[in-house]
Parts: C-alpha cells; sequence; structure tokens
C-alpha cells in the first residue's frame, strides 16, 4: 500500500505538468515586408507573418532578414496575440524593433534604404513556445527567399 501511494506521489505531478500546460504548435504560412508610409519614419518597415490559425497565446519568435545588399538584420521578441482583432492570422512587426546593442551604427537608417518589399534575398522565421535558452528546438521554422 504504501509502495503504491508513493508510486502516485511522484508520477502524478508528472502527469498534471504534461498534459495540458503545452501551448498548440503554431505553423507559419506566409511572411512578407510590408512598406507603410505614413509620414512617421517609425513603422514604415513592417514584418508581417501569418499562421495556420491565429494565435491564442504569447509565443517567442527569432527572425534573420538578409536583403540583396547584403544587410543583415537579427532579431528576436515576443508574438501576442491581437486583443483588437483575435480573428487576424496575421502578427505584425516593426522591423525597427529588431535593432539592439549588437546591431551596427546606423542600422536604422540601413533598414530604411534596404529592408522594403522586392529587395529581400532570405528571411527565416523561428517560433518558439517561449524565449530559448540554449539550442532549444524552434515549434516551427519557416525560410522564405526571394521577397
Amino acid at each position: 500500500m504504501k509502495r503504491s501511494a508513493l508510486v502516485w506521489l511522484f508520477i502524478l505531478p508528472f502527469i498534471m505538468l504534461s498534459s495540458g500546460c503545452s501551448k498548440e504548435k503554431v505553423h507559419i504560412t506566409s511572411a512578407a515586408i510590408v512598406s507603410q508610409d505614413r509620414g512617421s519614419g517609425n513603422f514604415d518597415r513592417v514584418l508581417k507573418i501569418c499562421f495556420e490559425k491565429p494565435l491564442s497565446a504569447t509565443y517567442y519568435h527569432k527572425v534573420f532578414i538578409v536583403t540583396y545588399e547584403d544587410v543583415k538584420v537579427r532579431g528576436e521578441g515576443r508574438l501576442t496575440p491581437l486583443a483588437s482583432d483575435p480573428d487576424n492570422k496575421c502578427i505584425y512587426k516593426n522591423v525597427y524593433f529588431y535593432i539592439n546593442r549588437n546591431s551596427p551604427v546606423g542600422m536604422r537608417q540601413m533598414i530604411h534604404d534596404y529592408v522594403r518589399p522586392g529587395n529581400i534575398r532570405l528571411l527565416k522565421i523561428q517560433v518558439f513556445a517561449d524565449k530559448p535558452e540554449g539550442k532549444a528546438q524552434p515549434m516551427d521554422e519557416k525560410t522564405f527567399r526571394d521577397l
């Protein structure tokens, strides 16, 4: 009797953690750079990422963009469901938000000049359930060429 109680004591928490606590898998269907010149220079380069279904939870993503002039933009951040449009399958991310302390000087101007529709040689997107630590495997990964 004591032995079975000990077994359940160790197995039950494992069952509870492994069932229902994981996020639903997401699948990237398309991506594009969208130019939105509306007066403000802060939002003129936007990355549009579309999924098979609308996001139902917050995910983490990494992005790698290479232009035909060999300008490289690397970044990462959260992907959150749109509160204003929960049925939208696409998420829009400002490309300028991928600038970080490891970016070269003048990256904002390089993004403005070179990261535009029709000038992307490679776009790689990785989506993770949570912020990856170490060599975590992405939940989904897509590479797009000639955008």
